[in-house]
């Protein structure tokens, strides 16, 4: 064999070796692949093993995990995040939810419950109502430190309108004017335009709607100065007191 053929037979074993390596990094790759996706989405190595609530104050953890259903065991990046978040936020304590995946084998749901501003009567039970207007849960008694509230609008879509009114602008009282909020006794409204504040002494204010609510609340500070029975801010730039 001459120079030239042993130099042409070392090339081309070189290409050989080069060609075999490639292929079979290409198959180290694959199978390491096939491997770790078989772990993740298969196997029980990276499976729910607990599931943490957090934010939780009038349910309990094990409330919220039978509304979770997790089932414990299923591979933790198969979960389905929507579903369990559909479930949780069914409750009726429920504001918002979140849940996420918290590696290795941890499910972790995050709530926030509704915190009622008022209470009203609805079918002889008494329910709290949230700062949205929605009636949550009930109480075997009126909760102490809560205003009642009397919604006597009777068509479903008009009586929704009417408590995110009232308990819009009882939230803003007790956010913007606590001490105001101290002589509110109770709270009326037959529409979501004709909302009425019973005070302490007999006095009562004609608040109206909702619209320009810090506006009214500006000028009610200022007209509970004058000794009346009646306010009206109602149209805040012409309020009128009435004794």
């Amino acid at each position: 064999m001459t120079e030239l053929d042993e130099r042409l037979a070392a090339r081309s074993a070189y290409v050989r070796r080069r060609r075999f390596r490639r292929i079979a990094v290409g198959l180290l790759a694959v199978i390491l692949a096939v491997t770790l996706l078989w772990i993740v989405m298969f196997s029980s190595v990276l499976a729910v093993r607990r599931v943490a609530v957090d934010g939780e104050t009038t349910l309990t953890e094990s409330q919220v995990r039978r509304a979770a259903d997790v089932r414990i065991g299923q591979p933790l990046a198969r979960i389905d995040v929507a579903a369990i978040e559909a479930r949780v936020a069914a409750m009726g304590r429920i504001q918002s939810v979140t849940v996420s995946r918290s590696w290795l084998h941890t499910v972790r749901i995050t709530v926030v419950e509704r915190t009622p501003v008022a209470w009203l009567t609805v079918g002889g039970q008494i329910r709290g109502l949230d700062r949205y207007g929605i009636d949550f849960r009930t109480y075997d008694k009126a909760p102490k430190g809560l205003l009642e509230a009397e919604v006597t609008a009777t068509d479903p879509r008009r009586r929704q309108q009417t408590l995110e009114a009232v308990a819009a602008v009882v939230q803003l009282i007790e956010d913007e004017d606590p001490r105001l909020r101290k002589q509110v006794q109770a709270v009326a409204a037959a529409t979501k335009d004709s909302i009425e504040l019973n005070l302490t002494k007999g006095r009562t204010v004609l608040w109206g709607s909702k619209a320009d609510s810090s506006h009214k609340l500006t000028v009610l500070r200022a007209l509970l100065r004058i000794d009346a029975k009646r306010y009206d801010v109602s149209a805040p730039d012409q309020p009128t007191t009435r004794k």
